[in-house]
């Protein structure tokens, strides 16, 4: 069963452009609309306070929400954040009430675990081609998780399938089967010609003093400044 997070909101009265004043105030202003709220309600919230409660949930925790100290309650999903796109600070944010008895769709994200052996020794590079998988259940039984293994991924062309993911019989898989999960894939090798190149303009460099043209090291050079 996935966690639940409490989380006390206030009614908020302020809309449109007057609740900059309540961003000021380090007031977070939302909606909860979904099961049993009709037109949405609005209300404001301490940033702070549910930026941590957003650290724990995610958008897969339900979130037990209080309409003030005594007003009612209801179990969401985080829906929608949305932040500044420069500060990153919230803006706003919608939370969707559901009902505990009937299944929603969602997004559940995939880790991957464990090293894969062609990565440690070098011989291919991991692609994670699919980081979320789509399931139905009840909202207290969304997987926090669906974990794949890559250990056994040993050469180029290993693959780990949608198929071969262990879902919660709690969950319905909604994704196709033969969708690709991870991939290892060829380390890319310099051609020969462009190494030779590379020697040649670095061996003209130092016998004549002048600069490497650029494209040749620039990025490197660039690189290590950065570094």
């Amino acid at each position: 069963m996935a966690e639940t997070i409490d989380l006390t909101v206030e009614p908020r009265q302020v809309t449109g452009k007057a609740v900059r004043k309540l961003r000021r105030e380090g007031l977070l202003p939302g909606v909860i609309y979904g099961y049993q709220q009709q037109g949405g309600l609005p209300f404001q919230v301490d940033s702070r306070t549910f930026e941590r409660a957003y650290l724990r949930a995610g958008n897969v925790h339900l979130i037990d929400v209080h309409v003030g100290e005594d007003g009612e309650q209801a179990s969401a999903l985080v829906q929608n954040v949305d932040r500044d796109p420069v500060s990153h600070a919230l803006i706003h944010v919608d939370l969707l009430a559901l009902n505990l008895t009937e299944e929603v769709t969602t997004s559940v994200p995939i880790e991957l675990v464990g090293t894969a052996p062609a990565v440690r020794h070098d011989i291919g590079v991991l692609l994670h081609t699919l980081e979320a998988l789509h399931v139905r259940a009840l909202p207290r039984d969304i997987p926090e998780t669906i974990r794949a293994d890559v250990s056994g991924m040993e050469e180029v062309g290993s693959a780990i399938y949608v198929k071969d993911l262990s879902i919660p019989e709690s969950a319905t898989l909604l994704n196709d089967p033969e969708e690709v999960v991870a991939r290892i894939t060829m380390v890319r090798a310099v051609p020969e010609e462009e190494m030779a190149a590379t020697e040649a303009a670095e061996e003209e460099a130092e016998a004549t003093g002048m600069p490497i043209a650029p494209g040749v090291e620039e990025a490197e050079a660039h690189q290590t400044t950065e570094r």
